[in-house]
C-alpha cells in the first residue's frame, strides 16, 4: 500500500486468483516494481495454500500455520491493491468484471489464475457426510473432526476417498495412517478410470496399486459415485460402501464464468490460452495454473510444478501487455516430464521421475525439503521482518498513515480554538467552549441534537472496507457521547482518474459506507464527492441524546475506573501493512475490530448512568485519556499491564514499527506522562500511544457501579478491559504503572497486553 502520486496510472492491471503463477508475479513486481501501472490483485482469501501441501494440510501432517502464501502481504510490497473478492463473471469486450462485493472492476490486462472445482460434486453437494478438498480451510477443520468422533468411538471410521489422482491418493494414504489401530477401520478409493493415478507413469500406477494394497486402501476402479446418504455411498457399479466421511478429491473442471465468458474453452471449460499463455480469443487476458488449458498439450497434468513453472513466463508477459507491447511476449514450453513425489502419509513418499519409480524414506524427505523450500522463497512476514532487530525496522521509511492517525496533531488544534475564540449561542449545550467528541445543540421538544463530522484518507487499498471503516468511525462519536445516530451525509473523494476509475471507486466507499451505516440503522441521506490524490472519505453525522444526558470527557471523578472496550494496535497493524510487512491474518483481525460498532458498548454505559465517556481514536489512549482528564481536572495511573492488544501489535512495537504519528504524539505527551525509569522503550508503552483508527470507548466508571457494567457488556458480547484508576492530582497528568494492586479479582474482560493472542499468525 504505497502512497499514490498525482498522476492518474496509465494502465490498470488486475491479477485474479492467488495461485502459485501469481505468487511469482507478486513477487517480481515487488523486487522490480513498474511505473505508471496499477496493480489490483483479487483473492477469496489472503491466505493461498501451496498445492503439494493440501493433502498433509487436511489430515494434519502440517501444522497450521505451515503451508500457506501470505498473497495480500506480498501485493502489498509489490504496491498492488489487495480486495479479498471473487469474480462473478468475465466481460471480455468491455475490458470488465463483476465481482461479488466490488461492483464492476474494469481492467487494461487480465491475468487469471483462479484454480477450478471438483467434477461431479455439485450432485452430492448437499449430503452431510461430503467434504471437498478444497478449499482447505474449510475442509481441514471438517476432517479434523472426523478423526476426533471416530477416535472417541463416537461414529465408524469409514472413509471413501472419491478420486483417484495423486491428491486423492495422498489423502487416502494419510487417512489410513491415521486411523491406524481403530476397530473396522476403512479407507476406500473410488476412480473413474480403470486404474489408480491416471495420466501417472506406468510404473508409477503399478507402484500405487502395490501400496494401495500394502496398506489396506479399498479400490473401486472403472466406477463413480452414483450417490451419497448419511452412511453409505452407492457406486455406478451397483456396489454401496459404508462411510462416515467422503472426500471428494475428483478430477477439475473449469469455474464457470470462463464458459459464461463467451471465450473459447475447452470440454472441461478451462479457458484455452497459446504458447504466451494468453487467450486465444482475446489479447488482453492471460491465463495460467489449473484454470487454462494449453493449445497442443490436451494432456498436460495440472500439477502445481507446472503452474510454477508458468509463472516467470507470465510474469514477463504482463508486463510486456501492461507496457503495450503485445510483440514481447514470451513464449511457454512445458517441460516433458516432472518430478512426481506422493506422499503415503507414514513418513514415506513414492517418486516417479522419467519412468522410474520408488517408495521410501529418502522421498518424504525430498518431498518435504521441496515444499518447505518453495514456501520459504515467499516466507510470511512474521519470519523476516519479526525477527529484524528494532533499529532496521525502525529506520524504514513510513508512508503517511490514513484512519484516525492522519488527525492533526492535539496541541495545534487547541491552539487554533483558542486564536478563532468562536462565540457559543444559548443553542449550543456542549461546544466549542469544552469540545468534546462531537456537538449537543439544544432543540426545544425535540430533545437534543448531536452532530458530528470525521474524514480521513482511506486507511487500506480496499475502498469498500474503507467505506465500511469510516462509517463505524464516524458515527462512534456520537455513540461516545450517549447519543443514537440516525443520519449521516458522506463527503467522498477518488483518485484522479478516468471516468470508469472514478465511478468504482466511488461506489465502492460508499457501497461499504452504506453496508455500515444501514446495520446501524444510520440513513445514508447525501453529500459531497470530490477528485483527490489519494482516495478520502467522511461523515457528518446528526444523533439525537435525552437532554442533559450525554456523556462528556469532563464526567470522571476521584476513584473512577477506567475501562476501554476495544483492544489497541489498529495503527501499528496498518502501517506494517503498508509496507508489506504484517502477516494478512493480523491485518483481518485488525479490520475486524474497526468495523465493530460501539453501539452495544454505549448502550450499556447510558443505562448505567455512566457520566464519563469517549472513543479512543486518532490520538491514541493516552491522548485522549489527557483530555478526559483535563476536562474533569483529575489525574490517573495507567495500568500499562492491563492494555489489552491486537495480534500481532506488540509484537510489530517490538521491533520498531510505528505508526507515522508516532513521534509527534510522544512529543506532544512527554510533558503528561510520568514514566518509571526502564519503560520508556516498552512496546506496551508504544501500544498506549498508538494512534487508532475506530477504536473503543473509554469510559470511567464508579468501582460500585463496576460489576453490574461488566455484566451487562459481557451479556451483549463487549469484551472489556479495566486499564487505570482516576486519582487526584494536576490536571491532566498520567502515571505509568504495571498494573494496580488493589485488583484482585480479574473479571470477564477482554485479554490484556500480557496475555493477548498475538503470538501467532495463524488463520483467523
Amino acid at each position: 500500500m504505497r502512497p499514490r502520486s498525482a498522476d492518474a496510472p496509465r494502465r490498470h492491471v488486475v491479477l485474479a486468483g492467488g495461485g502459485h503463477a501469481h505468487v511469482h508475479v507478486l513477487r517480481s513486481l515487488a523486487m522490480r516494481p513498474v511505473a505508471g501501472v496499477r496493480f489490483t490483485l483479487m483473492s477469496p482469501d489472503p491466505l493461498s495454500v501451496y498445492s503439494g501441501m493440501v493433502p498433509g494440510r487436511l489430515v494434519g501432517l502440517y501444522g497450521e500455520e505451515e503451508g500457506w502464501i501470505d498473497v495480500a502481504a506480498l501485493a502489498a510490497r509489490a504496491g498492488a491493491t489487495y480486495l479479498r473478492d471473487r469474480m462473478l463473471s468475465l466481460d471480455p469486450k468491455r475490458g470488465a468484471i463483476e465481482t461479488e462485493k466490488h461492483g464492476t472492476l474494469s481492467y487494461d490486462v487480465l491475468s487469471l489464475d483462479v484454480g477450478s472445482r471438483p467434477r461431479g460434486m455439485d450432485a452430492v453437494r448437499g449430503a452431510r457426510i461430503v467434504v471437498g478438498a478444497k478449499p482447505v480451510e474449510e475442509a481441514a477443520p471438517r476432517i479434523a473432526r472426523f478423526l476426533d468422533e471416530a477416535r472417541a468411538g463416537k461414529i465408524p471410521a469409514r472413509v471413501v476417498v472419491a478420486g483417484g489422482g495423486a491428491g486423492g491418493l495422498e489423502v487416502a494414504f494419510a487417512l489410513r495412517k491415521q486411523l491406524a489401530g481403530i476397530a473396522g477401520a476403512t479407507v476406500a478409493v473410488v476412480e473413474s478410470a480403470p486404474e489408480l493415478l491416471p495420466g501417472g507413469s506406468p510404473a508409477m500406477r503399478r507402484l500405487v496399486a502395490r501400496l494401495s494394497s500394502r496398506y489396506d486402501i479399498a479400490t473401486h476402479l472403472g466406477t463413480r459415485v452414483a450417490s451419497v446418504d448419511d452412511s453409505h455411498v452407492a457406486l455406478e457399479s451397483g456396489e454401496a460402501l459404508e462411510a462416515s466421511l467422503v472426500v471428494w478429491a475428483t478430477g477439475a473442471k473449469g469455474l464457470p464464468f470462463l464458459a459464461a465468458s463467451g471465450l473459447p474453452v475447452d470440454e472441461r471449460g478451462f479457458l484455452r490460452v497459446d504458447d504466451r499463455l494468453r487467450s486465444i480469443a482475446a489479447d488482453a487476458i492471460l491465463a495460467a495454473g489449473d484454470c487454462a488449458a494449453l493449445e497442443g498439450h490436451p494432456k498436460l497434468p495440472r500439477a502445481g510444478v507446472y503452474a510454477v513453472r508458468q509463472g516467470p513466463v507470465l510474469e514477463r508477459n504482463v508486463r510486456a501487455l501492461a507496457a503495450g507491447e503485445p510483440g514481447e511476449l514470451t513464449r511457454y514450453r512445458p517441460q516433458r516430464d516432472a518430478l512426481s513425489l506422493l506422499s503415503t502419509g507414514d513418513g514415506r513418499a513414492a517418486v516417479s521421475y522419467y519412468g522410474f519409480a520408488s517408495h521410501g524414506r529418502f522421498w518424504w524427505w525430498l518431498k518435504d525439503w521441496i515444499d518447505r523450500r518453495f514456501i520459504a522463497r515467499y516466507a510470511p512476514p512474521r519470519t523476516t521482518s519479526l525477527r529484524r532487530a528494532s533499529s532496521v525496522a525502525a529506520n524504514v521509511p513510513m508512508a503517511p498513515c490514513g484512519g484516525c492517525a492522519a488527525k492533526l496533531a492535539p496541541d495545534a488544534l487547541a491552539s487554533v480554538l483558542e486564536r478563532l475564540a468562536i462565540p457559543t449561542s444559548e443553542s449550543v449545550a456542549i461546544g466549542l467552549a469544552a469540545p468534546d467528541d462531537a456537538a449537543v445543540l439544544r432543540v426545544p421538544g425535540e430533545g437534543d441534537l448531536v452532530f458530528t463530522i470525521d474524514a480521513f484518507p482511506a486507511p487500506v487499498d480496499d475502498l469498500v472496507a474503507a467505506g465500511e471503516i469510516a462509517a463505524v468511525n464516524a458515527v462512534s462519536d456520537v455513540y461516545a457521547m450517549g447519543g443514537v445516530p440516525f443520519a449521516a451525509l458522506a463527503l467522498a473523494g477518488v483518485r484522479i482518474a478516468d471516468a470508469k476509475t472514478r465511478e468504482a471507486d466511488l461506489f465502492q466507499l460508499l457501497s461499504g459506507a452504506r453496508r455500515a451505516l444501514s446495520s446501524l440503522a444510520v440513513d445514508l441521506v447525501g453529500g459531497h464527492s470530490i477528485d483527490a490524490e489519494t482516495p478520502l472519505i467522511g461523515f457528518t453525522v446528526l444523533g439525537r441524546v435525552p437532554p442533559g444526558r450525554a456523556m462528556t470527557k469532563g464526567g470522571a471523578r476521584k476513584g473512577d475506573l477506567l475501562v476501554l472496550t476495544k483492544p489497541l494496535g489498529t495503527g501499528v497493524v496498518l502501517a506494517a501493512t503498508r509496507a508489506g510487512e504484517c502477516p494478512s491474518t493480523w491485518t483481518g483481525i485488525a479490520l475486524d475490530e474497526m468495523r465493530r460498532a460501539n453501539d452495544a458498548a454505549a448502550a450499556v454505559f447510558v443505562e448505567a448512568g455512566v457520566r464519563c465517556c469517549t472513543d479512543v481514536s486518532g490520538f491514541g489512549l493516552l491522548g485522549h485519556l489527557e483530555e478526559v482528564l483535563s476536562a474533569s481536572h483529575v489525574a490517573a495511573d495507567l495500568w500499562l499491564g492491563e492494555i489489552p492488544a491486537l495480534p500481532g501489535a506488540l509484537e510489530l512495537l517490538a521491533c520498531g514499527w510505528r505508526s507515522s504519528a508516532d513521534a509527534r504524539l510522544r512529543e506532544a505527551l512527554e510533558a503528561t506522562v510520568e514514566i518509571p525509569a526502564g519503560l520508556e522503550d516498552d512496546p506496551r508503552l508504544a501500544l498506549a500511544r498508538d494512534p487508532q483508527t475506530s477504536g473503543g470507548l473509554l469510559a470511567a466508571i464508579a468501582p460500585e457501579a463496576w460489576p453490574k457494567i461488566s455484566a451487562a457488556l459481557v451479556a451483549r458480547g463487549v469484551r472489556v478491559a479495566r486499564v487505570g484508576r482516576v486519582r487526584a492530582g494536576p490536571a491532566g497528568h498520567m502515571a505509568v504503572r504495571e498494573r494496580d494492586g488493589l485488583v484482585s479479582e480479574p473479571g470477564p474482560e477482554l485479554d490484556r497486553a500480557r496475555g493477548a493472542r498475538s503470538t501467532a499468525p495463524g488463520r483467523a
